[in-house]
Parts: structure tokens; sequence; C-alpha cells
């Protein structure tokens, strides 16, 4: 009886420290004269919904940061990994742009500060790796007249209270990719 209930709690502690928190999201729309607006969502036609195209930039102090290719590694596999859980084709146009033809939706990520902390990092190191953060804005534009649906600016943290269980940028990313797909395929 000892041995089952000492497995089940060893169990439920492993389960309680891998999972991690949540990562902490704050939205805010804003139009093209970056007037604050409600949160209502963008609006995407339903043809522009099938194919969302990737293209990122920042400003110098994110490109310039050593990190960076590894943020940009986040955001492509987190925003192709909503899609694919969206049944949305995703194209990563970061590096090459290429001339497409065919509706789909642009999601432009300008990043404008960020920390990256790695999982790895987090776990052996705590609170030592500092708080985790991405500041960014992203540009929803129509893939064929690059007319834009709406902006959105994205901030996420994490705090050095929570220690070892604060959300890392992985986590980070995919809350932010995550509510980029449901902007433009709330299903």
């Amino acid at each position: 009886m000892r041995i089952l209930h000492f497995a089940s709690l060893t169990l439920a502690s492993a389960a309680i420290l891998l999972s991690g928190c949540a990562a902490t999201l704050q939205t805010q729309n804003t139009n093209s004269t970056t007037e604050k607006t409600a949160e209502t969502g963008i609006v995407v036609p339903p043809s522009a919904t099938h194919t969302i195209v990737l293209r990122m930039n920042g400003s110098k102090v994110a490109t310039t940061a050593s990190d960076w290719p590894r943020v940009q590694t986040e955001w492509r596999e987190a925003l192709e990994g909503a899609s694919q859980d969206a049944s949305s084709t995703f194209v990563d146009e970061t590096v090459k742009r290429s001339s497409r033809t065919g509706a789909g939706t642009v999601v432009d990520v300008y990043v404008e500060d960020f920390h990256f902390v790695a999982l790895g990092a987090r776990y052996t190191l705590g609170i030592m790796t500092g708080n985790a953060f991405i500041q960014a804005r992203v540009a929803f534009r129509d893939l064929q007249s690059g007319r834009v649906f709406g902006e959105r600016n994205y901030n996420t943290s994490s705090s050095a209270w929570q220690g070892m269980f604060a959300p890392t940028s992985d986590k980070q990313t995919r809350a932010i990719a995550s509510d980029i797909v449901k902007q433009i395929n709330p299903r």
C-alpha cells in the first residue's frame, strides 16, 4: 500500500513539475492609426483563412540579440503547429519571400523586444534565468492585396517568483501563435 501511495505521489509531482504554468498573454487590437480599439478581434474573410503566411522581423534590439535565431525558430514552429491544428496551410516567408497567388492571410510579426529563456535553463537555473518576455506587434494582411485586416499587440511575461514553473519562451510563443490562428480562423 505504501509503495502504491508513494508511486502515485511521485507521478503526480512529476506531472506538476513538467507541466509548468501557462503563459500570461496580454493582447490589444489597434487600427492603422495605432489608436487602441475594443477587443473585438480581427475580421478575416473566410476565403483568406486557409493559408497562413509568416513574415517576421524586429527592432534593432531584437534582431541583433544572440537569441534572435532561436526566437524565429520558436515562432515558426509554434505558428506551424497552430495552423495545422486549424487545418490551415502554413508558409514561412521569414527568410525568403515569394510571390504567391491565391487567398490567404499574411501574419506580419514585428518583435519589439524579448528575453529568451529556454526550458532547460529554467529548470536548472530557476529564477537566475530572469523573466522571459515577448513584446510583439502583428499585422494581419490579405495575401493578394496587402490590405490590413487589423493589427494586434502581444505582450507575454513571466515572473522570477514563479521559479522553475515560470513559462518559458516556447510556451509564450505557442500562446501567441494560438491566439493569432484563432483571430484568423475562429472555429
